[in-house]
């Protein structure tokens, strides 16, 4: 059954908000995906001016009823293309399962409507952005609180692009980087915008999964990655030129004070430890190169030994001399004073098998690892720490 063309007038008419995107990225008629926080964070922006303005007429020590937040909801129902990308956004009515508004016996049920507020808050917002469009100035009343709720409205605008926004019959008005910039900074002294720019990684401190990085100017910066495995990369490829794109916040002099949530994007080609170009050689190591029967290196050994030289160069240990084993397997090679030792992954990638020898004494120091422990390197470094110290090997077996 084909699809029922949606009526664009009817969208228009039903529309709590219309949103006109232009400018940018937008002429292509299109609404990219990283703006649709901006579209939440426009209902968010919606329910704190309608608390504002309830309590306004109600009292400060009135609560809201209860219900009152979710009874407001909103979605995108319509795209229109065009010179621009135009978006329709109804209210939802509640579904039969969600509890009424409940107000307080003293409480008056504001007009008996089931959405009170939310259209004063909606003329609220627009009469604010248009009066900051045309004077350049924040009116005196408008509160402090509700300052930073435009940190995330808008955020996701260049500075070549805007929003229209308007609805039926409406005067529609343009909210653009800078009215959101003014908004923001009449009330706070830093605001949150969009980081896209060029850094230097610079180490950082394991403990806190903090990344230290560099910009053009020397400026020294730390962010947290989202996941482990993005600490490591970045800790271990210290020096390397990136890309960092997320959010930071800046000062009114558009200086970046701090990084709040970034992604590192690395160039081909970049810079990386050692033992990543070594483990490739080994990866293309062809059967048959010990004797007539043996394997290739296995791609669980290679992936396993990666993964324990990421964690064992944030430690005080040298990095390895890397071979292939006869079985598939891998072995990591060091020279420690007088010591040499020697960690074997297995073929199947699952276990380590730890071995120093004293060249000086024939002391010998055995460990068997499993490779999926929770306290892999604290064993692995209680191997290391023993070939410095008189005291005997725990049974790591």
């Amino acid at each position: 059954m084909p699809n029922t063309p949606i009526n664009s007038e009817a969208a228009a008419e039903d529309a709590f908000a219309r949103f006109r995107f232009a400018g940018g990225r937008f002429d292509s008629h299109t609404i990219p995906l990283e703006v649709l926080p901006d579209l939440a964070a426009y209902r968010k922006l919606v329910v704190e001016v309608a608390k504002m303005l309830f309590r306004r007429r109600m009292g400060e020590r009135v609560r809201v009823p209860k219900g009152f937040e979710d009874s407001f909801q909103i979605g995108l129902a319509h795209i229109e293309g065009g010179s621009s990308a135009v978006a329709y956004m109804p209210r939802l009515r509640p579904v039969a399962s969600q509890q009424p508004l409940q107000f307080a016996a003293n409480q008056s049920s504001f007009d008996q409507s089931p959405y009170p507020d939310f259209d004063d808050a909606r003329d609220y917002i627009d009469n604010l952005i248009d009066s900051v469009g045309s004077t350049g100035s924040v009116p005196q009343e408008f509160p402090v609180e509700l300052a930073g709720l435009f940190n995330s409205f808008g955020q996701s605008l260049h500075e070549d692009e805007f929003i229209e926004l308007g609805f039926g019959g409406a005067k529609a008005v343009r909210y653009d980087t800078f009215i959101r910039k003014k908004i923001v900074l009449s009330r706070e002294t830093t605001y949150e915008n969009a980081v896209d720019a060029l850094f230097v990684l610079n180490g950082g401190v394991v403990a806190q999964g903090a990344i230290h990085v560099l910009d053009v100017n020397g400026g020294s910066f730390d962010f947290q990655p989202s996941t482990e495995f993005e600490f490591k990369k970045a800790y271990n490829r210290a020096s390397e030129n990136v890309r960092l794109v997320g959010t930071g916040l800046y000062d009114k002099n558009e200086r970046l004070r701090r990084l709040l949530s970034v992604n590192v994007i690395y160039s081909e080609g970049g810079a990386t430890q050692p033992f990543e170009s070594r483990l490739e050689d080994i990866r293309a190591t062809p059967a048959g190169w010990y004797d007539d029967e043996n394997p290739v290196p296995s791609t669980a050994a290679i992936e396993a030994m990666r993964c324990l030289l990421v964690d064992v160069s944030m430690q005080p240990v040298p990095l390895p001399h890397l071979y292939p084993l006869p079985s598939g397997g891998i072995a990591a090679e060091w020279s420690i004073g007088a010591w040499e030792a020697s960690a074997e992954v297995n073929e199947t990638g699952s276990q380590v098998t730890l071995n120093a020898v004293n060249t000086d004494t024939a002391d010998d120091i055995n460990m068997v690892i499993d490779l999926q422990s929770t306290v892999l390197m604290s064993q692995f470094m209680t191997f290391i720490n023993a070939m410095s110290s008189d005291e005997e090997m725990p049974d790591a077996n």
